[in-house]
């Protein structure tokens, strides 16, 4: 079974995949055991990334079916207490002045594989509200994506509102997105900047490690 799930991911076969969790739930398989196949296997898509062998597209299609399957094990998982196993919180935006959100999305399918708890924001989001969900979620880690440059500008201003009210010391700010650059980050002020997802995981994965240390 679990050979077949994950051959499924590899060979970017969603119809298969999609059969594969079916036939598993159906023979007694606990949803959580599927649920972490299915990470494994994105992270193994992952890795393949990294390392040229996959591209942007089959990225983007592993994490669609990651998705597909995430619908089906959703309720089971609801009923069987997944909620309480989160590795950690983010929250994550596209801040004013933005409306792109594929590379969001497709990051937050991929933390959320990882067994993060991510707040999705939407795009096009104010700073005042990327505060306020701070305060209200407690989430240690902010994510903002931007593939326009005038978004730095909001970047800015949401960092430099955490620094007023005196929360910045507690938050991550990690950036990405087409137009980032380490000149950028430093410019805006976060603690970290990359274009590739299977980095922007590991060094939330990091910081929440370091936090939970602590």
């Amino acid at each position: 079974m679990e050979d077949k799930i994950k051959s499924a991911f590899l060979e970017m076969k969603r119809v298969e995949a999609l059969d594969a969790v079916k036939e598993a739930l159906e023979s007694g398989v606990d949803p959580l055991e599927i649920l972490r196949i299915c990470r494994e296997a994105m992270e193994e898509v992952g890795k393949y990334f990294e390392t040229g062998e996959f591209f942007l597209s089959e990225l983007i299609y592993s994490a669609e079916v990651f998705k597909a399957i995430g619908k089906i094990l959703e309720p089971l998982l609801i009923l069987g207490g997944e909620g309480g196993n989160s590795k950690g919180e983010i929250l994550f935006g596209t801040p004013l002045g933005d409306i792109h959100n594929i590379g969001k999305d497709l990051l937050i399918t991929m933390m959320r594989a990882q067994g993060l708890t991510v707040h999705d924001l939407g795009v096009d989001v104010p700073p005042q509200q990327f505060l306020d969900e701070i305060r209200r979620t407690g989430a240690k880690i902010l994510a903002m994506s931007a593939l326009i440059t005038p978004a730095f500008i909001s970047m800015k201003e949401v960092i430099d509102l955490l620094e007023a009210k005196g929360l910045r010391k507690d938050v991550f700010v990690i950036i990405g997105g087409g137009v980032t650059t380490e000149f950028a980050r430093k410019q805006v002020g976060a603690d970290a900047q990359t274009l590739d997802p299977t980095e922007a995981i590991r060094l939330c994965s990091d910081y929440l490690k370091k936090v939970e240390a602590c």
